[in-house]
């Protein structure tokens, strides 16, 4: 009986692989129908912006450049050297490191040892990576004796809408073998403390100070490899006491000597974590304090949002009640279980850092959500059935079981079949990866690129040239000053903040700061051209179609007042399906908006509007149009691949932005047009010199 048993939880745990393998690997439909947008040179495009640092670092790798303790000559230009520092702590530079970046290392050598690319192989182990976390789970609660809870949990954690969102198809990240990795060292010290053979006790210890060392490797954060330790020592201390044998110091020195070069600071990244997280007390850093009057770039960043309680729920499974069941669930699993499961609990908590504080925490709820509604059936049908005197009988608990749980499972596959919908899709698309490949090709080698962060990594990668920020570097004043350039009218002050970040970076705010320049001073001194030199690295502007979107934000940050500490959102509305249906009639978004250009008039669900400005725009003629003195500003520019509509607050028609990029007006002066593909890709070469 036991073993058909063991065979039937086989096929389920089967069962629930399978399901995230085909809800992962559905989305090939969707990127095959769009291969002209999601490949290049036959090659899948990422489909995340961290993914393209990880693939950077292991192409790096490949070509041998890749040293660990070397600075990366990618990043935070002009801060790449070792004068880049605001003291011995403070440094402004990034290293090549091991620790963190294991993911790359793993993919340089499988691409050559298979011959493969980078791309192929992210498109295939990808998914494959992000459902091993249903194994150990599953063998975890099975020792435990909730074999139901193991499967359940491990079938919401791998189709939680938040876990595919982040395991995607063509995301490289940390996040496919962050739930693996701490639930299989967790299930290595439970089995330490479960046997009793020495042999086996050895073994498993030394399993688990391996996958440690693994684990800090492949995401870096000591803090989380330090509650485990703690949490292994408070088990031991719970069984022992103080009576400990030279034995039980073995086993401990096994499992911690090995982690010593980097738990030590553990703790202390725990503890500003917890304030930060849990109770909102930041400790800045130096740097920090000393930048504090330049605006949080971190206030625009989604996924560092709360979310409402059930958001949490429903971007962990769609029923809102099982999802509240499966939460009671776990707190009764750890209240009833809590010297086996005490190893879990960490990344429960984590889990429920969800509620408080990001929404990147909910993929380590969802395991225990899953966890609790299988506990909650073990429960009910072993313990609370029984106290009733119903179905005592043992062999008929087990077919009951069996039945339920296996109705739970099709029950909750059915409830997530909503994630076939999600379709991943690459964060650039094959155009603007073909237009930074012209980069590559057509500038020189120490080429600084000058655009908005969030393709900062893709330049390093497709481009292979250096950024003045990126994904993992935003939060400087140089994103400020960035933010600057795109907003002002002046391009002569556009080329003194260009001149003034290239020659001296984030050192050279900080030495202002320091010597008791305010920020606002500094922004006033840079704009009159007080530390303007030439450029001696060769800087080009770089605009990008989804800045578009992004220009809210860009023009909220570049109009910054430092007096008010509010900047003002500046809208940039591109409309869908566009049809100029007469000579002077637009109609735009299937028909809930139109534009008159007759009398002037937007119409739309929310009313009508003026425009004050008409303005067309193609390669050979501009045309302009005034109507009324005060409305938005209309500009229909025709590109490569036909027209598109622009609707614009008059605070953004001057803008270098739109000016530079949409309209292609600008200054040779200070600038030379490289390349115009609008609407993907404008380059402008910063002129070295002025005077």
């Amino acid at each position: 009986m036991k073993r058909v048993e063991c065979l039937y939880f086989c096929f389920l745990l089967l069962v629930v692989i399978s399901f995230g393998l085909y809800i992962r690997f559905d989305d090939i439909k969707f990127w095959n129908s769009n291969r002209e947008l999601f490949f290049y040179k036959n090659s899948p495009i990422y489909s995340e912006y961290d993914s393209y640092y990880f693939a950077r670092l292991a192409l790096d790798i490949k070509e041998g450049k890749f040293k660990p303790g070397s600075i990366d000559h990618y990043r935070v230009f002009p801060d790449n050297s070792s004068q880049a520092k605001l003291d011995e702590k403070d440094k402004f530079y990034i290293k090549y490191t091991v620790s963190g970046n294991l993911i790359s290392i793993i993919w340089a050598y499988l691409s050559n040892w298979f011959n493969i690319s980078l791309e192929k192989l992210t498109w295939y182990l990808v998914p494959l990576l992000a459902i091993l976390v249903a194994i150990p789970l599953f063998i975890y609660l099975k020792n435990l004796d909730y074999p139901y809870a193991g499967l359940t949990g491990g079938l919401i954690a791998i189709s939680a809408p938040m876990y595919i969102s982040r395991t995607d198809l063509m995301r490289l990240d940390h996040d496919i073998l962050n739930l693996a990795f701490p639930i299989f060292i967790a299930y290595t010290f439970y089995k330490f403390f479960k046997i009793s053979d020495r042999i086996k006790k050895y073994t498993w210890i030394i399993i688990g100070s391996l996958f440690l060392i693994l684990y800090q490797l492949w995401y870096g954060h000591p803090n989380l490899n330090f509650v485990l330790l703690f949490m292994f020592l408070f088990r031991y201390f719970w069984d022992k006491r103080l009576k400990w044998t030279k034995e039980d110091l073995i086993y401990v020195i096994l499992l911690i000597l090995p982690q010593i070069w980097y738990v030590y600071i553990g703790p202390v990244h725990l503890y500003k974590q917890v304030k930060t997280l849990v109770f909102n007390i930041k400790s800045p850093t130096a740097a920090e304090i000393l930048f504090k009057d330049f605006p949080n770039i971190f206030m625009s960043i989604s996924e560092l949002q709360k979310l409402k309680f059930e958001e949490v729920i429903g971007s962990v499974i769609f029923s809102y009640p099982l999802g509240i069941l499966g939460l009671i669930g776990a707190f009764f699993l750890f209240l009833f279980n809590l010297r086996n499961t005490i190893f879990l609990l960490p990344f429960f908590v984590i889990g429920l850092l969800s509620f408080f504080s990001g929404a990147r925490f909910a993929m380590y709820l969802a395991p225990f959500i899953g966890i609790g509604i299988g506990y909650l059936i073990y429960l009910f049908f072993n313990k609370i059935m029984p106290y009733l005197t119903l179905f005592k009988e043992t062999e008929k608990q087990k077919v009951i079981i069996h039945f339920i749980g296996t109705l739970f499972l099709i029950l909750i596959m059915w409830i997530q079949k909503p994630v076939l919908g999600f379709n991943s899709y690459p964060k650039v698309f094959s155009p603007l990866v073909k237009d930074m490949d012209y980069i590559k090709i057509h500038t020189p080698e120490n080429s600084a690129i000058w655009t908005w962060w969030d393709y900062g990594y893709a330049f390093q990668l497709y481009s292979r040239r250096t950024t003045f920020h990126d994904g993992g570097s935003q939060g400087s004043p140089k994103t400020y000053f960035i933010a600057r350039s795109f907003t002002i009218p002046d391009p002569r002050e556009a080329w003194y903040i260009t001149s003034f970040i290239s020659n001296f970076g984030l050192t050279g705010i900080a030495e202002k700061l320091k010597k008791g320049i305010s920020a606002k001073e500094l922004v006033e001194m840079v704009k009159e051209g007080k530390y303007a030199k030439e450029i001696k690295t060769p800087v080009y502007w770089v605009f990008t179609m989804d800045l578009i979107g992004k220009f809210a934000w860009i023009h909220y940050f570049g109009s910054y007042n430092f007096d008010t500490k509010e900047g003002k959102f500046g809208r940039i509305i591109a409309p869908a399906q566009c049809k100029i249906l007469t000579e002077n009639f637009i109609e735009c978004d299937n028909g809930r908006l139109s534009i008159d250009l007759n009398s002037g008039i937007i119409t739309d669900s929310n009313g009508i509007s003026t425009i004050n400005y008409f303005y067309f725009k193609t390669q050979e003629k501009f045309i302009q149009k005034k109507f009324f003195e005060k409305g938005y500003i209309i500009e229909v520019v025709r590109g490569k691949e036909g027209g598109q509509v622009f609707i614009i607050d008059p605070d953004v028609f001057k803008t270098l932005f739109n000016q530079m990029y949409i309209l292609r007006n600008y200054d040779p002066k200070y600038f030379e047009l490289i390349l115009d593909d609008f609407p993907y890709m404008v380059i402008y070469k910063v002129k070295e010199k002025i005077w």
